[in-house]
């Protein structure tokens, strides 16, 4: 077999139309920022990885990683296992912090690239896509309203600062037990271009809806822009998180985002495992069976010496119809 090699990305290796988002190594400042690609014994490259400083989760990194179409002039001798190996060893190589991937349920090699080394399971994630139908609408009519007589309306521009504290406090205290987040202040930094009126990744004011009590947010439910296959990332957050009435709140603004959607629309609505409230609100959503690849999804971290361990998921917090898929990960 012809060796295989692995270095730093160059910038005429973006050139390669063979693959979607290949950077040069250091490609902003940074020593973190990192970019290997490994390359056969003529020079062809096989693969990439980069590890991306999150912003967001400041003690772990997001990893990309793109392995050549299995086509043999594409790979060679090489397998996705072998290419993807000397990749991920590369960048643990030179990563201070624990590389974070998120494969499903249906991500064969990229489960089994975990478990090969050493992948802690830290959170699960349920099937996210809900397609608007009869059902949806029924249930939307019975939770449009909360016990108290509040319904979520349209959003005011005057009231985007607003909406930014509680997405930072919404967020801050989702991630806590698990992925601490960044400080407040660094949070509102990176976030506050999405609040602002027609920003390139703001939300769509025309979907999106607050619930008000007592003259202040007490939820919301934000419409993003489409992903690339149309579907539609609704994020909804409460105050005070999980609180007494923070599920009957975010239901209503749910119900509002179905009554202003058509039939037909997916609605990308994800929750984590360990959010109990929202979990067991998104369980009671009804839909049509999942397409086959919206299965449950892991996030999982890439342990890195001199990192800080990634924090495990409770085995208890595991629900049954997961337990394959975590199995998976322990190889």
């Amino acid at each position: 077999m012809s060796p295989m090699t692995t270095r730093p990305a160059t910038s005429a290796d973006t050139a390669d139309s063979s693959f979607d988002d290949l950077l040069p190594d250091r490609w902003r400042e940074g020593d973190n920022c990192r970019s290997v690609v490994a390359t056969d014994s003529s020079g062809r490259v096989l693969g990439h990885c980069r590890g991306i400083d999150n912003s967001f989760h400041p003690d772990s990194r997001s990893l990309v990683l793109e392995v050549a179409e299995e086509a043999e002039e594409a790979r060679g001798e090489h397998s996705w296992a072998e290419i993807a190996d000397a990749l991920l060893e590369a960048q643990i190589e030179v990563s201070r912090l624990p590389l974070r991937l998120k494969p499903a349920t249906h991500e064969t090699e990229l489960l089994e690239l975990c478990a090969r080394h050493g992948g802690v399971l830290v959170q699960l994630m349920p099937p996210w896509r809900y397609v608007v139908d009869e059902a949806m609408r029924t249930w939307a009519a019975a939770h449009r309203t909360t016990p108290d007589g509040l319904h979520a309306t349209p959003i005011d521009d005057a009231r985007r600062e607003e909406m930014l504290d509680l997405y930072v406090e919404h967020y801050t205290a989702q991630h806590a037990r698990w992925s601490p987040a960044a400080a407040p202040a660094e949070l509102r930094a990176e976030n506050a271009p999405d609040f602002a009126p027609g920003g390139d990744g703001s939300f769509d004011p025309d979907r999106s809806v607050v619930l008000l009590r007592d003259g202040a947010i007490a939820a919301q439910a934000l419409a993003w822009p489409p992903e690339p296959d149309g579907g539609i990332e609704i994020s909804m957050e409460s105050r005070p998180h999980e609180g007494p009435t923070a599920r009957e709140d975010m239901e209503a603004c749910l119900a509002a985002v179905i009554d202003r959607s058509a039939d037909e629309d997916v609605l990308l609505i994800d929750s984590h495992v360990t959010e109990t409230l929202e979990s067991a609100m998104m369980r009671d959503v009804p839909g049509p069976p999942p397409h086959p690849e919206d299965t449950w999804t892991a996030i999982v971290g890439i342990p890195v010496p001199g990192g800080p361990t990634p924090i495990p998921l409770p085995a208890a917090q595991i629900p049954l119809d997961a337990v394959p898929l975590a199995e998976r990960l322990r190889g």
